[in-house]
């Protein structure tokens, strides 16, 4: 390949190759001088990620809803050398194959880490979760307490709960929408650079720089080579929750936890529910979690991709606090 001979260093090569949008090369130069690269096997496919340090203490790295690995990119860099962050696309994002049936729960997303982990042969795992794969992260340490020693969730408290008379409802819509779905062109819309840039940055409502949703696109679009891009999301992660967990289920999670939890929350990120709720959940997480510590940050939902100093000690600080090498 002609740009292996260029006078330019490959990390200036790789930011050239991006900012005209040669992706394809663009992935392939930073495979040499950025993080590795996964692909790891399950029955429908794969799930992708990305390592940086690769043989350290592991900590798997879980992103939010229409997100992808690429999420940590800011962050990864900045933590300490004896960490190695494994970040993951979940089925349907990035480069993980798609959703692999009809709607998606949480709890597929518990099984999507226990295939990491399993396949990975981590005996005691770390997990670092943003949003959604936050979420993910305290229902698997729920689930599995004796295999997860420490969580670090960042701006979510709990998963989204349901009332359970409002269940059957929540069911048929997310029946109508895949019937919907199907029914819709399989033809990807086409956008140009600065189309889909600003169609990321309003469908998060402005929670991510222009810097960051660059970030997101370089796993979450396609690049036709003419100038053109799609987003790349299996259209199923838009689909509503097949099913959904009561609070009183969530509340038995919670009181599962054995682990140690960071809790950060954004002062500008959302609220999804009453404060009484919240009050409620973290009551169970002070009294169940080996250690509980909840911390607000400055900040919007992707702080810590848009500003990762800000979080960066913090997380560094939690992870290591029990190791002789700092």
């Amino acid at each position: 390949m002609m740009f292996v001979r260029s006078s330019l260093s490959p990390f200036m090569v790789s930011r050239r190759l991006w900012k005209s949008g040669n992706y394809y090369l663009y992935r392939r130069v930073m495979s040499t001088v950025g993080p590795k690269e996964i692909k790891i096997p399950i029955p429908n496919g794969h799930i992708a990620g990305k390592v940086w340090n690769e043989g350290q203490k592991p900590v798997i790295g879980l992103h939010g809803w229409m997100d992808n690995a690429g999420t940590w990119d800011s962050l990864a860099p900045l933590l300490p050398k004896s960490l190695s962050l494994i970040a993951i696309d979940f089925p349907g994002h990035g480069f993980s194959s798609k959703i692999p049936r009809e709607g998606s729960t949480f709890l597929d997303l518990i099984l999507c880490i226990e295939r990491v982990v399993q396949h990975l042969d981590i005996k005691e795992v770390t997990l670092l979760g943003h949003s959604m794969g936050g979420g993910a992260a305290f229902l698997y340490a729920a689930t599995f307490p004796k295999k997860v020693k420490k969580i670090v969730v960042l701006d979510l408290i709990k998963p989204i709960t349901v009332e359970p008379e409002n269940q059957p409802q929540k069911t048929a819509q997310c029946i109508e929408e895949l019937i919907l779905l199907e029914a819709k062109s399989r033809e990807l819309p086409r956008y140009d650079q600065a189309t889909i840039v600003d169609k990321m940055m309003k469908g998060y409502n402005m929670s991510i720089t222009e810097k960051s949703t660059k970030i997101l696109l370089r796993r979450g679009s396609i690049d036709y080579g003419n100038g053109e891009y799609s987003f790349n999301y299996d259209p199923k992660v838009k689909v509503s929750n097949i099913l959904s967990l009561t609070f009183d289920q969530m509340k038995e999670f919670a009181k599962q936890l054995e682990c140690e939890f960071l809790l950060i929350k954004a002062s500008k990120g959302p609220f999804y529910e009453d404060k009484a709720i919240y009050d409620e959940i973290i009551s169970i997480y002070q009294k169940s979690a080996k250690v509980f510590k909840y911390v607000t940050v400055e900040g919007t939902h992707h702080v810590h991709l848009n500003d990762p100093e800000v979080v960066q000690s913090l997380i560094s600080e939690f992870l290591l606090d029990d190791m002789l090498d700092l």
